[in-house]
C-alpha cells in the first residue's frame, strides 16, 4: 500500500518531464509514483523510457504508449492504477509541475486526514506568460461566492487554507474519496476546459468538501512547445462555451442551468467580442452532446 503518489500524465514533452520529474523525487512524502506518458516519436518514447528506468529510492508505476490516449483517458487510467495499489492518499499534476521544496505537501496530508476533506487543491505559479488561456482567477473572498451565484466558476487562488468551491488543476485527493469519481471524456473535444471542474463536482456529490491551501503550490514551467497547444483562440472560445454549457446541465437543475449558461456566455462575450458567434455555436454544441448523453442512458425521450 503506497500512502502518498503523484499521478502524472505527459505527451511528446520528455525533456520537460524529466526537469520536472526531479522534484518530485526529492519529495520525502512521495513514495510512489504513477505515470502515463504517451509518444507520437520515437524518441519521446525512449526519452521517458530512458527516464523512467533511472528512477531510484521510490516505487514506479507507469505505462508508456506510442499513440495519443486523449488527456481525460491517460487521467483516468493513472488514476485506476493508484486505486489499484491501494494508494491513501494521491497528487494530481501536470508534466510542466516543478514542486519547490517549500511546497506544503505535509500541511495538505494533514488536512486530508479529516474524514469530510476529499481534496486540498494548490496554487500553481506561472513563470511566464501562456500564449493563450488567460487566468480567469478573481483572488478575492467573495470569488466562490460569486461562482455559485453566476456559475462561471472563478478561483481565489490567494486566500486560505479555507474550504472552496472549486480548486486549480493541481490539487491532492483522498483515495477513497474518488473510487467511483473519473473523468469525464467529453472534456477532450473541449481542450480539456472544465473537466478538471467536473472531477471535483464529482467528488463533493460523493459527500466530501474541497479545501484551498494557498501554501501548497507548484511552479508552471513556461514552454509553449510539445504537448498539445496548437489552437486558436476562437477554438479555444468555442471549447470553453461548449464545456461550460455541458457542465451547468450535467450537475444543476435545468432553470439553474439555463442562468448560468446565458451568464457565462455574456462573461465570455465580453472577454472577447469578435468570437461571439463561436460562443453562441459552444452553447448549441454543449446542449446536444449533454442530450445525447441522457438519450444513450435511455434518460431522454
Amino acid at each position: 500500500m503506497c500512502k502518498l503518489a503523484v499521478l502524472i500524465t505527459s505527451y511528446n514533452r520528455s525533456e520537460l518531464f524529466k526537469k520536472t520529474l526531479k522534484s518530485w523525487l526529492d519529495r520525502e512524502e512521495v513514495d510512489t509514483l504513477i505515470i502515463k506518458a504517451d509518444s507520437s516519436k520515437r524518441e519521446e518514447y525512449e526519452g521517458y523510457k530512458e527516464a523512467l528506468e533511472e528512477i531510484k529510492g521510490k516505487s514506479v508505476i507507469y505505462e508508456i504508449s506510442d499513440k495519443r490516449s486523449g488527456p481525460t483517458t491517460a487521467k483516468n487510467r493513472v488514476l485506476e492504477m493508484a486505486l489499484q495499489n491501494d494508494c491513501r492518499f494521491m497528487i494530481y499534476a501536470d508534466d510542466d509541475h516543478y514542486i519547490p521544496t517549500e511546497s506544503d505537501v505535509k500541511g495538505s496530508l494533514k488536512i486530508l486526514l479529516n474524514g469530510s476533506i476529499g481534496v486540498v487543491g494548490g496554487k500553481v505559479i506561472n513563470l511566464g506568460n501562456r500564449a493563450v488561456d488567460p487566468d480567469f482567477f478573481l483572488n478575492l473572498p467573495i470569488a466562490d461566492s460569486l461562482s455559485k451565484a453566476l456559475g462561471y466558476i472563478f478561483l481565489d487562488v490567494k486566500h486560505g487554507p479555507r474550504l472552496a468551491e472549486f480548486v486549480p488543476a493541481f490539487f491532492m485527493i483522498k483515495g477513497e474519496a474518488v473510487k467511483d469519481v473519473r473523468y469525464d471524456e467529453f472534456y477532450d473535444s473541449t481542450n480539456g476546459f472544465r473537466e478538471e471542474s467536473d472531477f471535483q463536482q464529482g467528488v463533493k456529490k460523493a459527500g466530501y468538501k474541497l479545501v484551498f491551501n494557498p501554501y501548497f503550490y507548484v511552479y508552471h514551467i513556461p514552454i509553449e512547445e510539445g504537448g498539445d497547444r496548437g489552437v486558436s483562440l476562437s477554438r479555444r472560445i468555442f471549447g470553453k462555451s461548449k464545456a461550460n454549457t455541458y457542465f451547468s446541465f450535467k450537475w444543476y437543475s435545468k432553470p439553474k442551468a439555463i442562468w448560468y449558461v446565458l451568464v457565462s456566455s455574456i462573461i465570455l462575450i465580453l472577454y472577447s467580442p469578435n468570437n461571439a458567434l463561436e460562443v453562441m455555436k459552444g452553447v448549441k454544441d454543449g446542449i446536444k452532446e449533454y442530450q445525447s448523453k441522457l438519450t444513450r442512458r435511455g434518460k431522454l425521450r
